[in-house]
């Protein structure tokens, strides 16, 4: 059942007069609604005004974009960054350039829609997939997988067993870590550094920065090369960057990212500690979301007071999904009110 809400889904939310914890979203540091981030904003709003139109190629050009990919980079362990305005376009940006290069490119079988569009092959198994690579590389090509890296059906994050079946070393990698960002990593940092461990042909990894880190704009990272020849194209000159203010918060929210991501983590763990059956839920270990498809599990949760996300994904012919998302804003007692609710009824 949809509900409408008038504002942004915090901790609790009312509806129909009703409170519930919420357990739903991908608000994973919980920034979105944070006093302290949205203060930063404001400030950072009141130096970048709304919005900053201009192509990145114009011959005037705001600082903060190069500054922020610059910090981005260094965090994440890559060469290089470029963001755009959304996670989408980030993807887009990445398919079409290798689309136009006249390489083949397989999705996962549970990869994000960001990375499907028209001439992208969707495989339907790992098994499918290491066939169509070793297809490829036979004629002497190099082949592109698109994946997520938080896969909940695939053996990926965090040791991505699935990729390792792959001849890496004959493969270019196309990550989208929209929900690892913020979140896994030794400080949060995503995915980008196991990734590269696996010693890939060539390696680019994608994501949105809406989730875990509230900031509205999608990155790229991968090494110098292939970041300037992805800013040399059309389709990065023609779209409008992201919002200056989102950036220039980014860059000045590193304390609060860090002490939010603290806060996740004990929740996470507490969680997890005190769940009594957790072969019940679909969960990769570190990532502080935990999956199940008991529909009459998900009726009795929200008679008890909770809600999360539960509903048709992609769209209304995709599978029912329901998911508990832990958050930097739940509080200790929330946390345990909803493992004994959860520990009672399994």
């Amino acid at each position: 059942m949809a509900h409408n809400l008038p504002h942004i889904p915090n901790r609790e939310v009312i509806v129909d007069g009703k409170p519930y914890l919420y357990f739903g979203g991908t608000a994973y540091l919980g920034v979105q609604d944070y006093p302290p981030f949205k203060t930063l904003f404001v400030q950072q709003m009141e130096l970048y005004g709304l919005q900053y139109g201009a192509s990145r190629k114009s011959n005037v050009s705001l600082e903060v974009y190069s500054k922020a990919e610059n910090y981005m980079a260094q965090w994440v362990g890559s060469e290089a960054c470029l963001t755009m305005s959304s996670g989408y376009l980030a993807a887009q940006l990445l398919i079409q350039t290798y689309l136009k290069q006249g390489l083949a490119l397989f999705a996962t079988p549970n990869s994000h829609v960001a990375l499907h569009t028209q001439g992208v092959t969707k495989v339907n198994s790992i098994v499918s997939l290491k066939e169509s690579v070793q297809s490829e590389i036979t004629m002497d090509k190099t082949p592109v997988v698109l994946f997520d890296t938080i896969d909940f059906e695939e053996a990926m994050f965090p040791n991505f067993e699935a990729l390792q079946q792959l001849p890496l070393d004959k493969v270019i990698l196309i990550g989208d870590d929209s929900h690892g960002i913020g979140v896994v990593g030794a400080s949060g940092n995503g995915a980008f550094q196991s990734l590269k461990a696996l010693n890939p042909a060539k390696l680019l990894v994608c994501c949105s920065l809406g989730k875990a880190m509230g900031i509205q704009a999608g990155a790229i990272f991968g090494n110098e090369e292939d970041i300037q020849a992805l800013k040399s194209t059309a389709f990065y000159g023609g779209a409008s960057p992201a919002m200056p203010s989102f950036l220039g918060t980014l860059l000045n929210a590193q304390d609060i990212y860090s002490e939010q991501l603290e806060k996740l983590r004990e929740n996470y763990f507490t969680f997890k500690n005190l769940l009594k059956h957790p072969q019940f839920f679909d969960h990769l270990d570190g990532h502080p979301t935990f999956e199940f498809t008991d529909d009459a599990m998900a009726k009795s949760l929200e008679t008890e007071g909770f809600l999360f996300t539960n509903f048709r994904y992609p769209d209304e012919s995709g599978p029912l999904v329901s998911r508990i998302v832990l958050s930097a804003y739940h509080q200790k007692e929330d946390i345990l009110k909803l493992v004994n609710c959860i520990n009672s009824l399994v």
